[in-house]
């Protein structure tokens, strides 16, 4: 048994939410970190060990230096969270941590010497370290009550949202000093972090019933969850909504492009854009908003929202397709909060960090899922994933029905 249903109350909770949100920031935006600095490397004409390593297509060179970080974190995220609520949240965050930053250094390192191997071993070992997103929530969640729970997942949302806007920043802003310095920047931003959490998480409560590592990892890891029926309907309906949800995410730029005729500059204004809805609606909105409804009846409908307007994005043109594709983050950002908030007070007694693995796990596993597909439907035009993407997340939706009238026990 894990020491984690035991409520913890810490001594400065507002600052402890800072900390986590700050650090789930800095993880996620690592996945985005290189995308404005390999496409250029693997673009170039000139021929070097790292964008022709073995005679390799730099295509499929770069489909896997992109695919290592999140591919780690997959893993990371099946194992971490419930690491977490057995040998407590302290200790396996500041040694993921700690990882997290020679993964870092490690890709500098390898980036400014042309290994790509290396590269290609310190990313996924970076990504399996930023699983520890699942502790930041699972410790967001352990807030409550000293801060509401919607309230805090509300903010740990928003720190996501915005990471996905920080990453490239930092990235297309900081590679001109050099490619690998973006990567000695998160390194160094991951350094205050660990000080923080020193000061201000409580020490780690003693193991009741000390186990071996490798069977604690096999027994009560994030994975085994979905084997349980309880949570059938649980694991369908973020599956199906976040495979849903990456088809726009990863397609609406080329929606963008086939029918708006966007270019980069505009593509990137109005990424900006959605990101900065989603950050307000979930920090401000949620925050103040989310308790005053059911959070499982009111993550349905937020489901409902978000595939009606991904069905209706194809028929807008102009300014319009400009305001309705930022619109489409309102509801997500408001299903996010709501479907995190109902999973963490159902089913918080399997452990809030394996349960935060979990439904981090299956955004990596949709993630991968449309990445697949999404090629093959992108043949008949980027409306068409739009459209699939809708169809998903209704699926999630019906899911979450099933869920909110299925008969106790």
């Amino acid at each position: 048994m894990s020491a984690s249903p035991i409520a913890v109350r810490y001594a400065h909770p507002q600052a402890v939410l800072w900390v986590v949100c700050l650090i789930g920031l800095i993880a996620v935006a690592g996945i985005a970190l290189p995308y404005p600095i390999l496409a250029p490397l693997f673009a170039a004409t000139s021929q070097n060990d790292f964008n022709h390593w073995l005679g390799i297509a730099p295509q499929i060179l770069l489909g896997i230096a992109l695919a290592a970080n999140p591919l780690g974190m997959l893993f990371g995220s099946a194992t971490l969270g419930a690491l977490s609520d057995h040998y407590g949240r302290r200790w396996v965050l500041a040694w993921s941590l700690t990882l997290a930053v020679a993964g870092y250094l490690g890709s500098a390192w390898a980036l400014a010497a042309d290994w790509y191997p290396g590269f290609v071993l310190f990313r996924f070992l970076t990504g399996l370290c930023e699983g520890s997103v699942s502790i930041c929530r699972a410790i967001a969640a352990d807030l409550h009550p000293q801060i509401e729970r919607t309230k805090a997942i509300s903010w740990m949302n928003s720190a996501l949202y915005a990471a996905w806007l920080v990453g490239p920043l930092l990235g297309g802003l900081t590679m001109h000093l050099g490619n690998h310095v973006p990567f000695l920047i998160a390194a160094l931003a991951m350094l205050p972090c660990l000080l923080l959490l020193y000061f201000l998480l409580p020490p780690d409560l003693p193991l009741s019933q000390p186990q071996p590592f490798w069977q604690q990892l096999r027994q009560h890891n994030s994975l085994n969850l979905v084997r349980l029926p309880l949570l059938r309907l649980v694991v369908a309906a973020q599956l199906l909504y976040t495979i849903g949800l990456n088809a726009f995410y990863e397609y609406y730029p080329l929606w963008l492009v086939e029918q708006q005729q966007f270019s980069g500059l505009q593509i990137g204004l109005i990424t900006a854009v959605l990101c900065a809805v989603m950050t307000t609606v979930s920090a401000v909105g949620m925050a103040r908003l989310g308790t005053r409804w059911p959070a499982l009846r009111s993550a349905r409908f937020a489901a409902v929202a978000v595939a009606l307007m991904l069905l209706l994005l194809p028929f807008t043109s102009g300014q319009l397709a400009w305001v309705w594709l930022v619109l489409c983050g309102v509801p997500n950002a408001m299903f996010s909060a709501w479907f995190q908030v109902y999973c963490t007070e159902q089913y918080g007694e399997l452990g809030l960090g394996r349960v935060m693995g979990l439904l981090t796990l299956l955004m990596c596993c949709g993630n991968v899922i449309i990445a697949l597909a999404g090629g093959v439907i992108a043949l008949l035009g980027a409306s068409w994933i739009l459209w699939t993407g809708a169809l998903f997340i209704a699926a999630a939706a019906w899911a979450l029905r099933q869920q909110e009238f299925k008969p106790a026990g």
